[in-house]
C-alpha cells in the first residue's frame, strides 16, 4: 500500500499497534488479577455464612455446604424470597462496601492503565511531528537560502518514506536550478567579453577608415593617392568581414550551438578542401606543401568545419615561414586513433610562448603581419576539441614548428 511506503507513517503506525497490544495484555492481565480479588471476596462472603450457620447449627454442615455449591433454581428462589423481605436483593454498590472497594481499585487501575498508554502514544507521536516539522523547517530555510542565491543542500540522509524521497528530489531541484544559474552567468560572461573582444577589435580598422574618409574630403587630393586610400579601406574592410565572421563562428563553437556533420569522411578530400583557399599564398612565397598520407584512410568527422580548421593551422604556417620554406602535412592511423603533423621549417615558438597561442586574439609578440587578428587557432582548437579530437605544438626557434592533432576513433 502507499500508505506503508511512507516510512514515518508506517513507523507511527507499528508504534500505535504495539502500544495498543501492550495496553490490551496489561487490561486483561489487570481484569483477571482484579477477577481473582472479587472471587476471592465472594467465597469469604460464602465462609462467613457458612460459619455463622453452622456455629448454632453442626448438625446442618452437610446441608449447608449442599446450599452453597448447589445449582438448584428451586433453593435460589426460596433464598431470594426470604432475603427480600429484608430487602437484601436491592442492595446497591454503594451499600456493598467489598464490591464498592473493588470497584473503585479496579476503575483507578484501569484509568492509569489507559493514561500510562495514552501518555506513551503521545510522545511518540509528538516526537514523529517533531522530526517531522523540523525536516519542513530545514526545506524552508534552504529555499529561503536558494531564493537569496546560496545553494546549499539539505543533508544526504539514506533512508525510505516519502519525506526522504521529497528531500532527494529537493537537492536534486537545487542542484538544477544551481547549474542553471551557472550558465546563464557564464553565458552572461561569455556574451560580455564576445561584446568587449568585437568592439575592442573593430576600434582600429574603424579608425583607419575614418582616416582615410577623412584624407579623401580632400579636394584637392590626386586620383592615385585616393586610389591608394580606396585600397587602404578595402583591405580593412575586409579585415572587419574577417574578424566579424570569425569571431561569430568562435562564438557559436563556445555557445555549443553548432551541430556538427559528423560522418565517415576520407581525409585526403578534407585536406586538399584546406589547402584549397591558401595554395596561393604559398605560391607567393615560393613555399612548398609536402604530402604524405594513404588516400583511403577515412574516419567520423566533419570535412567543412575540420578543413576550416587546418586552413587556420596551415595559413599560420604560411605567415610564419620564409621565402622558400616547407610545410609537411602527415597523416597515419592506428586502431584507435587518426594522427595529423602539419609541420614547417619556419621561425619557431618561444616555449614560454606556446600555451598562449591557441588564446583569442594572441598574435605573438614579434608579429609584424597589419592583417593578423590572431583569431585563427583558437578557432581552430575549438573545432577540432568540438569533434573529440586534442591539438598540441611542439616547437623550437628557428627550426620550426609542427603542430599534432589527433582524433579518436572510438570515444572512450
Amino acid at each position: 500500500m502507499k500508505y506503508f511506503r511512507n516510512l514515518e507513517l508506517k513507523y507511527l503506525s507499528i508504534k500505535f499497534l504495539v502500544i495498543f497490544i501492550l495496553s490490551s495484555i496489561c487490561i486483561s492481565f489487570i481484569c483477571y488479577i482484579e477477577g481473582e480479588k472479587l472471587n476471592k471476596i465472594y467465597i469469604k462472603q460464602n465462609i462467613i455464612i457458612a460459619g455463622n450457620i453452622l456455629s448454632k447449627n453442626p448438625d446442618l454442615e452437610d446441608e449447608v455446604i449442599k446450599g452453597i455449591t448447589s445449582k438448584n433454581q428451586e433453593n435460589y428462589n426460596l433464598g431470594k424470597e426470604i432475603l427480600s423481605k429484608y430487602s437484601y436483593d436491592k442492595l446497591t454498590l454503594k451499600e456493598n462496601p467489598s464490591i464498592l472497594n473493588f470497584f473503585y481499585k479496579f476503575t483507578i487501575i484501569i484509568m492509569l492503565v489507559i493514561i500510562l498508554f495514552l501518555i506513551m502514544a503521545i510522545i511518540f507521536a509528538i516526537k514523529g511531528y517533531i522530526k517531522f516539522y523540523k525536516k519542513i523547517e530545514e526545506f524552508t530555510i534552504v529555499a529561503e537560502e536558494v531564493v537569496e542565491g546560496n545553494f546549499n543542500l539539505i543533508k544526504e540522509e539514506y533512508d525510505e518514506g516519502e519525506l526522504y524521497i521529497f528531500s532527494n528530489k529537493f537537492n536534486l531541484m537545487i542542484n538544477r536550478l544551481n547549474n542553471s544559474v551557472k550558465k546563464l552567468k557564464e553565458e552572461k560572461l561569455f556574451l560580455k567579453n564576445i561584446i568587449s573582444d568585437i568592439s575592442h577589435q573593430l576600434k582600429t580598422p574603424l579608425a583607419s577608415l575614418i582616416m582615410f574618409n577623412d584624407l579623401m574630403k580632400n579636394k584637392d587630393m590626386s586620383l592615385e593617392d585616393k586610389n591608394y586610400f580606396l585600397n587602404l579601406s578595402e583591405e580593412q574592410l575586409k579585415r572587419m568581414e574577417w574578424l566579424i565572421i570569425s569571431l561569430l563562428k568562435l562564438s557559436r563553437l563556445e555557445a555549443k550551438v553548432i551541430k556538427f556533420d559528423i560522418k565517415s569522411n576520407p581525409i585526403y578530400i578534407t585536406i586538399m578542401k584546406s589547402i584549397s583557399p591558401i595554395k596561393e599564398k604559398a605560391r607567393e612565397k615560393n613555399i612548398s606543401i609536402n604530402l604524405k598520407l594513404d588516400e583511403k584512410i577515412r574516419f567520423n568527422h566533419d570535412l567543412n568545419w575540420t578543413a576550416e580548421a587546418l586552413t587556420n593551422i596551415i595559413k599560420n604556417s604560411i605567415e610564419h615561414t620564409k621565402n622558400g620554406g616547407y610545410i609537411n602535412i602527415k597523416i597515419y592511423e592506428t586502431p584507435l586513433a587518426i594522427f595529423i603533423s602539419i609541420e614547417d621549417n619556419g621561425e619557431g615558438i618561444p616555449k614560454n610562448l606556446i600555451p598562449k597561442i591557441f588564446k583569442r586574439f594572441y598574435k605573438g609578440e614579434n608579429s609584424t603581419n597589419p592583417t593578423s587578428i590572431g583569431i585563427g587557432l583558437s578557432l581552430s582548437k575549438r573545432i577540432i576539441e568540438s569533434q573529440n579530437g586534442s591539438i598540441n605544438v611542439e616547437s623550437e626557434i628557428k627550426k620550426g614548428t609542427k603542430f599534432n592533432i589527433t582524433f579518436l576513433k572510438t570515444v572512450i
